[in-house]
């Protein structure tokens, strides 16, 4: 990893269909998963790819999870608040999910 002007630069190949795979540590820290898409531009020699954001939610920041939302959109008080409380619904629905089918301990 290289860094320049304070932002970190990994390199990586083109195979011959045109593809670059995205390091881990890049799709683990944008939230970024299979399907995603994005939005690509070309200024001279560089190219950049943007996550096409849909909507708002949580991405990871390093170790810390953010509220992002895509464009100009504002958060609210209620946008932060139904944010929270999906997010709790999603780790409680997985924390039973692990649950189920455990045997007591004996």
């Amino acid at each position: 990893m290289v860094k320049l002007n304070g932002m970190k630069h990994d390199a990586v190949s083109i195979d011959q269909a045109g593809r670059i795979v995205l390091p881990k540590n890049v799709r683990e820290e944008l939230a970024i998963k299979a399907g995603d898409t994005f939005k690509i531009g070309i200024n001279g020699v560089v190219v950049t790819l943007t996550p096409n954001l849909t909507g708002g939610g949580f991405v990871r920041k390093g170790k810390a999870l953010v509220f992002a939302t895509a464009g100009d959109e504002s958060l609210t008080e209620a946008s932060v608040q139904a944010g929270l409380a999906s997010a709790r619904m999603d780790h409680d629905s997985r924390s039973v999910a692990g649950l189920v089918g455990r045997r007591p301990q004996e």
